[in-house]
């Protein structure tokens, strides 16, 4: 008994006998099902082309007479309108079905095997796939926008939190500074109490300091005046001074024109990058290189520490990496990290400066 349900299908088969004995298969299983067919990859361009409502799937022969192998499925998978492909061959190469299946084909069946059943399940079973890969990746970007409204939710918090830090209590220290300064100076006060008030306002002196360096911290000064460069310079020379280690920053190309949300994460990716180094590389020298690579901003964050372990590495659960790795895909970059013991780690982030699309896609 064939099966109901609405079923809009593409067979890409340049032979008429098996475009024939998989239009038998189709129509014993499926209930009035709608075939299209083309012989040619450039026919299947056309079609795709003008195609209004996307087909359920599409069968495709793996020889054609425009285009055949690993070009062809690359091809007809570029331009599927997200359709699931199955291949259908007599070529009975396991290493080439394998790689077919990593290149995003649903399937890979052997026309000496395919049945009306096997047709059938396979479809089925790589439509609902498609349906519940769609649903996930639709739920992924939700929550990747809502993460990206929070970031900057927090990151405009931070902003005030560390203007409010500056204006309020810097403000405050200062006049209390200029208050002890003016009574130092009074005629009044006896020459014994001169120590105490130096000590007062040297101690002042110090809150003033860290609660500039807090502000910093939250929001940096310099990455809004002076723009990314300068904020992650000031950022490793910040490093150097806390922790006594070796660190260079240098750049070998202008800044370009990015916007705020792209220069502060990846600010944080570097803050985060070397707070790890501080806490767990026991690193002697850091560097920080700023290249442009094929029209691509590259990072670059070498330490020269003992590295990070692949249970480390690859640990989920692992904060400072993992933050990391959300940043760069909130900014849709690539973020690669490569570690061996004893050697050190080199952070890569590569970003797309041109219009900020996501490097991945």
């Amino acid at each position: 008994m064939a099966n109901k349900g609405d079923h809009n299908i593409l067979v890409i088969e340049d032979n008429p006998g098996d475009f024939a004995l998989v239009e038998e298969f189709l129509l014993e299983q499926i209930e009035a099902p709608l075939i299209s067919h083309v012989s040619s990859y450039k026919e299947a361009e056309n079609i795709l082309s003008v195609k209004e409502d996307p087909f359920d799937i599409i069968l495709l022969d793996l020889s054609l007479p425009d285009k055949t192998g690993m070009p062809l499925i690359q091809g007809i998978v570029e331009i599927s309108l997200n359709a699931p492909v199955i291949v259908l061959t007599g070529y009975a190469d396991l290493n080439f079905g394998v790689k077919s299946l990593s290149s995003g084909v649903a399937d890979y069946i052997l026309k000496d095997e395919l049945t009306a059943l096997s047709l059938y399940k396979s479809i089925v079973y790589s439509t609902e796939r498609k349906r519940i890969t769609s649903a996930l990746e639709t739920s992924e970007k939700r929550a990747r926008s809502f993460a990206r409204q929070l970031n900057n939710i927090l990151e405009e918090e931070r902003s005030r939190i560390a203007r409010e830090i500056h204006d309020e209590f810097g403000q405050q220290l200062s006049g209390l500074k200029m208050s002890l300064s003016a009574l130092k100076k009074n005629v009044g006060v006896d020459s014994s109490v001169e120590p105490v008030i130096d000590t007062i306002v040297g101690d002042v002196n110090n809150g003033i300091q860290i609660l500039r360096q807090i502000a910093n911290e939250l929001r940096p000064a310099l990455l809004d005046k002076l723009g990314l460069f300068a904020a992650i310079e000031w950022l490793v020379s910040e490093f150097k001074k806390r922790t006594g280690v070796a660190s260079r920053f240098y750049a070998d190309v202008n800044q370009p024109v990015i916007s705020k949300m792209l220069e502060i994460n990846i600010f944080r990716i570097c803050q985060e990058a070397l707070t790890n180094i501080t806490k767990h590389a026991e690193a002697s020298m850091v560097n920080i290189h700023i290249e442009n690579k094929n029209e691509r901003l590259l990072i670059r964050i070498i330490d020269n520490g003992k590295g990070i372990k692949d249970a480390t590495l690859h640990n989920p659960l692992s904060m400072g990496l993992l933050n990391m790795v959300e940043r760069a895909n909130l900014i849709g970059s690539k973020l690669n990290i490569s570690s061996s013991a004893d050697k050190g780690t080199i952070i890569e982030l590569m970003i797309n400066t041109n219009d900020e699309k996501n490097i991945n896609s």
